[in-house]
């Protein structure tokens, strides 16, 4: 009986295929180079968009905070302890904040640029207890500006004064708001206060 050897043929056999080192690094310096360009141009699309939107949230903040004034000035009472006063960057009145009388103001800013709403409880006051506010509600602002409807103590007749003192004539009958921002918006409203027509 003849014996026959099987060999294994090695001519069919496929060779074992792999990444060597150098062609994993070669793929990994690839994909990073990727990865930085997306992240940079993400980044930029970023930056490009939050200094679009900033432009209008100054907006909005500023349109809120004239509709805010304009709700409060139209609840504003007569209160003698705090009384009504106003100048051209500055306006004070008695308004109720929760269930507490404050003496509610609003200032501009122009170092800041910025125009801060304030409140001082009645009861901080009179040092009962603690209660008092600040903050930034419109910022962004290149000028800000109120006048106050009523009478001329010269000519008699009406118009917007650029001060009111309570003392003198209670409250005015409207406050003229004029805010400029930065961007170029300019926003203007009359608000009518009620308590004045009484």
């Amino acid at each position: 009986m003849q014996r026959i050897n099987i060999a294994p043929n090695t001519r069919h056999r496929a060779p074992k295929k792999a990444f060597t080192f150098v062609e994993t690094m070669i793929v990994l310096a690839l994909f990073g180079i990727l990865g930085v360009s997306l992240f940079s141009s993400f980044s930029m699309c970023m930056r490009v968009w939050k200094r679009a939107t900033s432009t209008n949230l100054f907006k909005r903040k500023a349109i809120l905070t004239i509709e805010r004034l304009s709700m409060e000035l139209r609840r504003a009472f007569n209160y003698t302890p705090i009384g009504f006063m106003g100048e051209k960057a500055h306006i004070e009145f008695p308004g109720i904040v929760g269930n507490k009388i404050y003496n509610l103001s609003y200032d501009f800013f122009p170092e800041e640029k910025c125009v801060k709403r304030s409140g001082i409880s009645r009861q901080e006051t009179l040092g009962l207890e603690e209660g008092n506010f600040s903050r930034v509600v419109i910022p962004g602002v290149k000028d800000f500006a109120l006048s106050y409807y009523g009478a001329d103590n010269q000519t008699g007749n009406y118009t917007f004064l650029e001060s009111w003192n309570n003392t003198a004539a209670g409250s005015p009958a409207a406050v003229k708001v004029a805010v400029a921002l930065e961007d170029g918006t300019n926003l203007e409203k009359i608000i009518t206060i009620p308590i004045a027509q009484q």
